[in-house]
């Protein structure tokens, strides 16, 4: 199976709409998770086009989007556990790692707070920081799929190939 990643599309806040590059790497996956921060409930609905889609509330999703979306989802695929929440937290907890890399000591805060509020999951999906990272962390694979709008330079998303094995990958855009 075949999964599609995504997390902040931004449309129509930085992009009009989603890459046409997006869309044709999308083509063929048996579904697709959104991690939060659409903007637009259009982005729902496009990405329903190519595969069942399910999508989180993200701490930039104005009210009407936020009020259709859950803040955390779980899914299941291939007898694997799928958490996928935007990854934002409250401002006081967010400042111990925010400004920090993955890799730094303070972002271990995030991974434990995230396995406390998606505690079934193997695999948990986020978005939020814009970047992109395949991790375990213990027992359970964090995946954050970049920012489809650009930021920092750099737009990307990410397949899951999920069967006997499990297997992630980053796939950098070029949005112009």
């Amino acid at each position: 199976m075949r999964i599609g990643l995504v997390s902040d599309t931004h449309v129509p806040m930085s992009l009009k709409r989603l890459p046409s590059a997006l869309l044709n790497r999308l083509d063929g996956v048996d579904a697709i998770l959104h991690a939060g921060d659409l903007v637009s409930l259009g982005v729902l609905e496009t990405l329903s086009e190519i595969a069942p889609t399910t999508a989180v509330a993200g701490n930039a999703d104005p009210p009407e989007v936020a009020r259709r979306l859950a803040d955390r989802e779980l899914v299941r695929f291939e007898g694997r556990t799928i958490g996928l929440k935007h990854g934002h937290q409250p401002h006081a907890v967010q400042a111990h790692y925010i400004e920090w890399d993955y890799d730094h000591p303070a972002f271990e805060l995030f991974f434990q707070l995230m396995c406390a509020q998606l505690p079934e999951a193997d695999i948990i999906v986020f978005g939020h920081f814009h970047r992109s990272l395949i991790r375990q962390w213990n027992d359970v694979l964090f995946i954050c799929p970049g920012a489809i709008a650009p930021s920092r330079g750099d737009t990307s998303f990410a397949v899951l190939e999920l069967g006997d094995t499990v297997n992630a990958q980053i796939i950098p855009l070029t949005v112009t």
